[in-house]
């Protein structure tokens, strides 16, 4: 009888034991990224989510740290929730890899006395991918531009994504990219992304600024039937595929106008205007990026016949 009864308080303690224990301790969310692009500075940051499952846990004495190596670095909440904790780790040179677990002090109070607890997470590691983008020369130009990216580890398949468009892209070295304005609305901040590798890098924001095209003539008099040549001139090499220009007016049947596209590598193109109904009115230039060029057209009535001369016979 005596056994079995030491036997049950055993089993009790234990009991009470495990059930003590299930509300101890916290939980780790690991937010640094595995792979991590190098940087010139060797700075990289340790970020991590943890709950406390401690219910006598005092919050004031919750502190993390970072163990990397042999240091032990020390973490600091994060503003948007108290539950996240970061720091800044400066990776010694010619290591490209690191292996770090988080460790969680604080204090519980039981029957009015303060007790430490220390909880640490799983191991965890990240590596270094030795290519990176460092800085891009000009964040806003004109379009045609050709603005340079410095980094390390381009290739010659690397290509930079300008907002949703793929852009042309010129590989200089493995320091250095070159991609062209390219011809879209003119002030608005696009996102721009290095395409290549293993995935994508972000590059930052670019912004186009406006950019002018000239028309000649700048005003226009002509007879029903007359043609008269226009001008289109830009600053820049048109893209591959060539630059289409837009061509409105307010006076449809006075105007005959053909579809314009500068070609691919030049800098201007010419086409017809050929008067129809008399009429006044003005047409209307536009290209993405490019301000908007108005031209006055003044369609007279029909143009006037010419008469081949006759010489006569002797």
């Amino acid at each position: 009888m005596m056994m079995k009864l030491k036997e049950y308080l055993v089993f009790c303690g234990l009991l009470a034991s495990a059930v003590f224990l299930s509300g101890c301790g916290a939980t780790f969310v690991n937010l640094t990224a595995a792979n991590q692009s190098q940087n010139p500075s060797g700075i990289y940051t340790l970020q991590t989510e943890v709950d406390i499952q401690d219910r006598a846990v005092v919050q004031d004495t919750v502190q993390l740290s970072v163990v990397i190596g042999k240091e032990t670095v020390p973490m600091v909440k994060g503003q948007i929730s108290d539950k996240i904790w970061s720091c800044d780790y400066k990776l010694p040179e010619k290591y490209d890899k690191a292996h770090f677990y988080y460790v969680a002090t604080y204090q519980v109070l039981h029957a009015r006395l303060l007790k430490p607890r220390r909880v640490k997470s799983q191991l965890y590691r990240f590596q270094l991918e030795n290519r990176f983008v460092g800085n891009l020369l000009a964040y806003r130009a004109p379009i045609g531009n050709k603005i340079s990216i410095q980094g390390r580890g381009f290739t010659k398949h690397d290509q930079v994504q300008f907002g949703s468009e793929i852009v042309a892209t010129k590989f200089l070295s493995e320091n250095e990219l070159q991609f062209t304005v390219p011809p879209l609305p003119s002030g608005i901040d696009y996102s721009l992304q290095l395409i290549g590798g293993a995935g994508k890098l972000p590059i930052g924001d670019f912004r186009i600024d406006e950019s002018e095209m000239q028309v000649d003539p700048k005003v226009a008099e002509l007879a029903s039937g007359e043609v008269v040549t226009f001008l289109f001139r830009i600053d820049f090499e048109a893209p591959e595929g060539g630059l289409p220009v837009k061509i409105e007016t307010d006076v449809p049947d006075s105007i005959i106008m053909p579809k314009i596209r500068i070609p691919s590598g030049a800098k201007s193109v010419s086409a017809p205007l050929k008067g129809g109904s008399p009429g006044n009115g003005s047409i209307f230039v536009n290209v993405p990026g490019i301000k908007e060029v108005a031209i006055p057209v003044t369609v007279t009535g029909n143009a006037p016949e010419i008469i081949p001369e006759i010489t006569p016979e002797p």
